[in-house]
């Protein structure tokens, strides 16, 4: 950065200017945005601080998610910038109701870090509801666990939404403090739900941390790292609900169900549902075996789904699993 203070990147200095190029938009802090979209607000709920820069500076910085998502414009892939040090109380349902279709809701700092942006649930009835097409989370850490058995923090609704990259904590002390992190449910179509991590400790439990409750096409959670500890025995991290949910894929995601015995990281109860299963790394606290595998097909009928090279843990000789489903079958 220029110690110069006319020059451009020191933060005295005015805004770098903005250059018009093609298939997208170069704005100042290098943001590529798609046509038509552009930076919305910055978000801070400590406000303006000594030191920011022009943007921080200019009127685009507010102290509340909701304030920034009001600059949006519905379908146009505006994005909301989440700064470091910001934090939020969700205290009601559809907390965020300045939500509208495209917006990308971006976090930055380093999911996990105590600095990187924070939501924390502070009632059981407190939802953020993706009811609109196209939003993306991205980068944040999503704090679950406040009060006992939050039953629904997150559910999807509108087509093409993203959670990406979050850090999200399902609690820490007591019991059941969330049930389910995130419910994929009817209209959801085309969700992604990848690279986030996924955990509870000290004690608390959860039924699912993703649930695919509804009968919704192509949902796909990859590569993100669960490690919870499920409140009974046939709960697993990811559940396929009673539903007739189709062209699934679970693919390349590290499943830990700490659940003393447990023998299950993903749960099917629906017959009619389909999709794949692949390339997933599966660890419980019981020995794996083909048997008692960590996949639960429980419906009474043969299930859709197809499992392919998934692996089960190899602390002991013998008891590695690959590809194991447990009660029920998958064809």
């Amino acid at each position: 950065m220029s110690t110069l203070q006319n020059s451009y990147g020191n933060f005295l200095s005015s805004a770098l200017p903005f250059f018009q190029q093609m298939p997208a938009i170069v704005t100042p802090n290098g943001t590529m945005l798609k046509p038509g979209g552009r930076v919305a607000a910055y978000v801070r709920s400590t406000g303006a601080q000594d030191g920011d820069d022009f943007f921080a500076n200019s009127g685009m910085l507010v102290t509340t998610l909701n304030a920034g998502l009001a600059r949006c414009r519905s379908g146009h892939n505006d994005i909301v910038y989440v700064l470091p040090g910001h934090t939020e109380s969700l205290t009601s349902a559809d907390f965020f109701t300045s939500l509208v279709a495209g917006t990308q809701i971006i976090g930055v700092g380093r999911p996990g870090a105590s600095n990187n942006p924070t939501l924390t649930w502070s009632a059981v009835a407190a939802t953020f509801l993706l009811d609109v097409a196209d939003v993306t989370l991205m980068g944040l850490n999503l704090v679950m666990g406040g009060p006992d058995n939050v039953t629904a923090p997150i559910t999807v609704t509108g087509a093409g939404c993203s959670i990406v990259g979050c850090d999200i904590n399902m609690g820490t002390s007591s019991a059941l403090e969330c049930a389910k992190a995130v419910i994929v449910s009817t209209g959801a179509n085309n969700t992604v739900i990848a690279g986030n991590k996924f955990y509870n400790s000290g004690g608390a439990v959860c039924t699912a941390a993703v649930d695919i409750a509804a009968a919704v096409s192509r949902t796909t959670i990859v590569g993100n790292d669960f490690d919870i500890e499920a409140a009974g025995a046939t709960d697993g991290a990811i559940l396929i609900s009673a539903v007739a949910s189709t062209q699934g894929r679970i693919v390349r995601n590290i499943v830990r169900n700490r659940r003393a015995s447990a023998a299950v990281c993903v749960r099917i109860v629906d017959a009619a549902s389909d999709g794949i299963i692949a390339e997933n790394m599966f660890c419980t606290n019981a020995d794996i075996t083909v048997v008692g595998g960590t996949i639960s097909a429980s419906a009474a009928t043969n299930h859709i789904w197809r499992a392919l090279q998934n692996f089960g843990h190899d602390e002991n000789v013998g008891t590695a699993l690959v590809g194991g489903i447990g009660t029920g079958s998958i064809e």
